[in-house]
């Protein structure tokens, strides 16, 4: 006869069964411990963030504000990150709405990217700043010119203070779900904790008991506030992309491009999920709490966005390919086939091709290494994507001309460039390695209850696990 214990190593590659009593004090034990690892990854990322500020001021020092075409990598720096922290929140509100079971150990890591809403804000003010205004200066009295953007009946200089809005809404929205959500685990450690951590989670969970109404509350709010952040999530990518990304490059006009953002950023928002689970699981000691399952079950959808991707790709090139206008052709060639030709096929090496075939085979989705490197390829096939879009549209050349009348060379970054493409990402992963320090990165609440709905029964010959389901 199997005993529990037994039963419980044998599925532990795929489900875990943690035990709720001891799940605390571990939680706790791990959240307040700072590794080797850690001290490391917090000092390269803090080199990353350094770096980025000195490229920043150089930059900001030779060049100045009043062109845009030297902050193509900043841009890059920059969307990139937002790429990515804005879209790895909705991985966590999607997977509650839909009651997946699986998704308990990836959603305090989701949640987390909320802190860096905050970087986000930061982040844009310089964008701001370089933002080309409607009219030509550089034109004379009689000679008009006005840049074409999808603003209309608008007062001068109003489209990037609502880019702005949407950028810090979304950091808003996501940081009251990553507090309605971590309130039960910090009203249980502000009498376990001492210091100040014990004054931050006294703040932090308010006047949290647990209380039937409590629960009540919370799930209406994480639900009303998870509705919000997907909506406006997809918004804030359509005009922040076609004002920082269309409207530079004249006679872009694509409404494609803005999905196939959003379609980038979920991908990334999971693909980052998912390494970060790997090393969780593999290096960080929470074995016990993630098994096969989230990655199995995430793999999936990684592999829909993975195609969808691809999908729209084809459906731009082939749309301006029987287009057949010159402006539509030099698109086409700047971005695709000549100038950042290079960059395209690298990106989508690693944005299709190396996900697409880790994750066709269903015995690699079974891995916790076999979607985490597909996540690692996305994220990579991401940065590339920025770079050839953002860098591009930044260096295009005249913003008020009726179109893209020749095909403009790539733009190299030099040492400045570099350091400010690196410094944002090194300010995000710094945020977020901090935060986990104070939130747990496993959600003890939801962790406990999971592992009372769950349990290994026999039927006939085979043993299954049995979920129970509350509502």
């Amino acid at each position: 006869m199997e005993t529990m214990a037994e039963s419980e190593h044998r599925y532990a590659g795929m489900w875990v069964f943690p035990r709720p009593e001891e799940m605390t004090t571990d939680l706790a034990a791990k959240t307040a411990a700072a590794p080797n690892a850690f001290k490391l990854g917090l000092a390269g990322a803090g080199v990353l963030f350094i770096l980025g500020i000195i490229g920043f001021v150089v930059r900001a020092t030779t060049d100045g504000f009043t062109d845009h075409g030297p902050w193509g990598y900043y841009a890059t720096g920059f969307f990139f990150v937002f790429m990515i922290t804005s879209g790895a929140p909705l991985a966590a509100v999607t997977f509650r709405f839909t009651k997946s079971h699986w998704r308990r150990p990836l959603t305090r890591v989701s949640e987390l990217f909320a802190v860096v809403g905050v970087v986000n804000v930061i982040l844009f003010i310089p964008l701001m700043l370089v933002y080309p205004a409607f009219e030509n200066p550089g034109a004379g009295e009689h000679m008009l010119e006005l840049r074409r953007t999808i603003w209309f009946e608008v007062p001068i200089g109003a489209p990037h203070w609502w880019d702005m809005l949407g950028v810090a809404f979304l950091g808003v929205t996501s940081l009251a779900i990553l507090w309605l959500t971590s309130m039960p685990d910090m009203a249980e450690r502000r009498y376990t904790s001492t210091g100040f951590r014990r004054a931050i989670y006294r703040a932090l969970a308010g006047r949290w008991y647990g209380t039937k109404r409590q629960w009540e509350i919370q799930k209406a709010g994480i639900a009303l506030l998870g509705a919000f952040y997907f909506m406006f999530l997809i918004y804030v990518h359509f005009i922040i992309t076609t004002d920082y990304a269309q409207s530079m490059v004249p006679g872009w006009k694509d409404s494609i491009f803005p999905v196939l953002f959003s379609l980038t950023s979920f991908q990334t928002g999971l693909g980052v999920i998912l390494v970060i689970l790997y090393i969780m699981r593999r290096w960080g000691g929470y074995q016990e709490y993630i098994g096969i399952s989230p990655f199995w079950s995430a793999s999936k959808l990684l592999l829909a966005f993975t195609l969808l991707w691809a999908y729209h790709v084809f459906a731009f090139l082939i749309t301006y390919w029987f287009g057949r206008l010159e402006v539509e052709q030099n698109i086409v060639n700047y971005f695709f086939i000549k100038s950042y030709g290079w960059v395209f096929v690298a990106n989508f090496f690693f944005t299709f091709v190396v996900p697409f075939l880790i994750l066709l085979w269903n015995p690699v989705r079974k891995t916790a290494w076999g979607p985490a490197l597909a996540g690692l390829s996305a994220l990579l096939g991401a940065l590339l994507f920025n770079l050839r879009v953002f860098v591009g549209a930044f260096n295009a050349g005249d913003i008020y001309s009726m179109g893209l009348d020749h095909v403009p060379p790539a733009v190299l970054p030099d040492l400045w460039d570099i350091f400010m493409l690196v410094g944002p990402i090194g300010a995000a992963a710094l945020v977020y390695l901090a935060a986990t320090k104070i939130v747990p990165m496993i959600s003890v609440w939801e962790t406990k209850e999971g592992a009372k709905y769950q349990s290994m029964q026999t039927f006939i010959r085979g043993e299954y696990l049995v979920l129970a389901k509350p509502e």
